[in-house]
């Protein structure tokens, strides 16, 4: 596994002298589907409620077994039940109860900053979605899941993707960690079909394919709390990739027209 340097603060990362949306119209409600996460939730809620420019933590409960809403409630974020199971059907609800201009998707084990929201909230005035990549190396922290077959499998299939739906430059289809206005959401849901863990090459495929202007960007990613439902397993790594890369090639043959997008860009 690759490994940089422990950070010393949760600061770390944070562009500076960045001017910060003002206007309650240009903040961000962050949203995170959450099974089962009661030893982080709490201080991932804090840590992205502290920001200036979070305006709402929304965290929707997939029938966990343990504290998880509980805690995350204690926390300040508002809660809400999905009761299909599955991380794609928790994400879909997340997503659609966006109140602000965007939304910012991600997980509640830890796993990412929440002062990388700075990094995304740069690259808001020339794109419309916004997707994170773990497979940087200088951005893998020790302790995290990325080894090898992780890291070169996400770039092997980021890559399929982009040549396959003509995307922008892509190296990670599994990275949890993404920004999208508001109407892109309401414009790419019409579409959705997929409610399991590959939800997020579907999320990414109609946002390029509708025609929004998609970038990604490298993101800290650090050691997770707890084990993960998928990628703790070699097993289950893998038979996902297989799944992505399936679903990844069905849509290639898929027609999807190009949204009708008036371009809000100088």
């Amino acid at each position: 596994m690759e490994v940089a340097m422990r950070f010393k603060s949760e600061q770390a990362g944070a562009i500076q002298g960045m001017t910060l949306p003002q206007k309650a119209s240009d903040l961000v409600t962050v949203v995170m589907p959450a099974f089962n996460e009661e030893e982080g939730i709490q201080d991932v809620v804090e840590g992205f409620r502290s920001l200036a420019s979070v305006a709402e933590v929304v965290v929707v409960d997939n029938n966990s077994r343990d504290r998880t809403a509980e805690k995350a409630k204690r926390a300040g974020a508002r809660i809400l039940n999905e009761e299909k199971q599955g991380y794609g059907y928790a994400c879909r609800r997340a997503l659609l109860e966006c109140k602000t201009e965007w939304a910012l998707l991600v997980e509640s084990d830890k796993t990412f900053r929440p002062t990388d929201i700075h990094k995304f909230l740069a690259y808001t005035d020339s794109f419309d979605c916004i997707f994170g990549t773990r497979t940087s190396r200088t951005c893998i922290w020790e302790g995290a899941n990325m080894g090898y077959f992780l890291r070169y499998g996400n770039c092997a299939v980021g890559k399929y993707l982009e040549y396959l739906h003509n995307g922008p430059c892509l190296t990670d289809v599994g990275c949890s960690y993404k920004m999208i206005r508001r109407d892109v959401i309401a414009d790419i849901s019409q579409f959705w079909e997929v409610g399991d863990s590959a939800f997020s090459p579907e999320l990414m495929i109609l946002c390029i394919r509708r025609g929004w202007g998609c970038v990604e960007i490298p993101v800290h990613y650090g050691n997770r709390v707890g084990v993960s439902k998928i990628t703790g397993s070699f097993g289950k790594a893998f038979c996902l990739g297989l799944r992505m890369i399936g679903l990844i090639t069905k849509y290639r043959f898929r027609t999807i027209a190009t949204a009708a997008i008036n371009d809000r860009r100088d």
